[in-house]
């Protein structure tokens, strides 16, 4: 009778411990929360080089803080002042002036960034002889008339900071809600940022928690002979779909047939605020004209606005704001 007890007991031990093994390995992962801080990124082994199309930036010509012709686009002339003092008319109009401390420092060192970029490539000087220009769709808006004491602050705080990838200066795109992703350079700019850009990778973001509903889900119906002419199709429209996608889930060709157009140039021709970004969730062809579906509103590149509003809020400095959208970057500080 023992032995048999003994037995039962061996073989009721082997059974439990199997079943439990198998719960193990079936059982699914428990979901993980949203970090609170960024990851460490890991250091380089070997010093960062430039980059291919963008060469080593100059930093000894900016040992002191520049003073820059500014393109008023508003009033049609150019007129002379500090780049720092540019700046707070920019911050205090990209963001509002009321957010964070810490993201309206991350958009200050962003925005100089692509400020002194610009001034670098020469774009302003071949549209209007400045350095810079206050139109939006040419470089950053701008309103001096919404600077406050945070603003100032902000661009005080980080005086002369810029970002650099190895020695080369980044092209610090920026977006207003980049959908809870932000995009690879090829999804957005391929054409502006004609080099290499290992520091704009599709990264996870937290928007949606403060991004007005309009910023992070729209939908727009569009006639389906405008998608046919704008993309230059003249076959049936309902042929038209959306050929491939990026890394980070947005359109990168759309078309049928022959014809077949970037993802970005076809947002550009529609409208910049009537076809809110390229990460399209839906199309659908009802007949007479397509209904798009998308999130986000903005090119999705680099630093995400609202994105950076809410790490703030949660806690994180302007360096690891931008560390989390710009990969492997440096803040280095040119002027004091």
């Amino acid at each position: 009778m023992k032995t048999k007890h003994k037995k039962f007991t061996l073989a009721a031990v082997i059974i439990l411990v199997l079943t439990t093994g198998f719960y193990i390995a079936l059982k699914p992962p428990a979901s993980k929360p949203m970090p609170t801080a960024p990851p460490e990124q890991e250091t380089p082994k070997e010093p960062l080089q430039s980059l291919a199309g963008e060469g080593r930036f100059p930093v000894e010509k900016y040992q002191q803080e520049p003073e820059i012709s500014v393109w008023l686009a508003d009033k049609g002339y150019a007129a002379n002042m500090p780049l720092e003092k540019y700046l707070e008319g920019v911050v205090a109009q990209e963001m509002e002036p009321h957010w964070p401390s810490q993201a309206l420092a991350a958009q200050a060192i962003v925005s100089r960034t692509l400020t002194l970029h610009a001034i670098q490539a020469g774009i302003i000087k071949k549209l209007h002889n400045a350095d810079v220009s206050t139109a939006k769709e040419e470089l950053q808006a701008y309103a001096p008339q919404k600077v406050n004491a945070a603003v100032r602050q902000a661009i005080k705080s980080t005086r002369g900071q810029a970002l650099l990838y190895g020695d080369s200066l980044i092209n610090a795109i920026y977006s207003s809600c980049d959908g809870q992703i932000s995009a690879a350079k090829d999804e957005g700019f391929p054409k502006e940022i004609m080099g290499e850009a290992p520091y704009l990778q599709p990264v996870p973001d937290t928007c949606f928690q403060n991004a007005p509903p309009k910023e992070q889900a729209w939908q727009l119906k569009v006639p389906a002979a405008e998608v046919a002419g704008v993309i230059g199709y003249s076959g049936n429209p309902a042929d038209i779909t959306i050929l491939e996608k990026g890394p980070s889930g947005r359109i990168l060709y759309i078309g049928a047939g022959n014809k077949k157009m970037f993802g970005a140039d076809f947002r550009k021709a529609m409208g910049y605020d009537r076809f809110r970004s390229t990460l399209i969730t839906e199309m659908t062809y009802t007949g007479d004209s397509f209904l798009f579906k998308g999130l986000g509103w903005g090119s999705g590149i680099g630093m995400c606005q609202w994105g950076a509003y809410t790490y703030a809020q949660q806690g994180w400095g302007a360096e690891a704001i931008i560390k989390h959208y710009y990969n492997g970057v440096e803040i280095k500080t040119l002027w004091p």
